[in-house]
């Protein structure tokens, strides 16, 4: 019975490791432009942190934006770079080509 109860344990760890939450935010300033994105990437969707007060949701696709939104590039900073593609952000359809930010 021990041992059943051991291989349970063993067997339940893995999982309990890969079910860990995901860090908040993604500190883009802080890291290499090519580390973002492929945390956005890995992920699917982040929150990238932008500045110190300031974020973005960044997806990988627009797989992960609603139904009636697309998406357009988002450019930002990171710690090799002013600026660099560090995926893209959601936008709504209805507003697509208007820059009104």
């Amino acid at each position: 019975m021990l041992k059943l109860a051991g291989t349970l344990l063993a067997l339940t760890l893995p999982a309990a490791a890969l079910a860990q939450p995901q860090p908040d935010r993604v500190p883009a300033p802080a890291l290499p432009c090519g580390q973002v994105v492929a945390l956005v990437t890995q992920r699917g969707a982040a929150l990238v942190g932008t500045g110190p007060y300031t974020y973005e949701r960044l997806v990988r696709d627009v797989g992960f934006c609603a139904i009636e939104q697309t998406t357009e590039p988002f450019y930002g900073p990171s710690a090799d770079a002013g600026q660099c593609f560090l995926g893209y952000r959601c936008r709504d359809r209805a507003t697509e080509g208007r820059r009104g930010d």
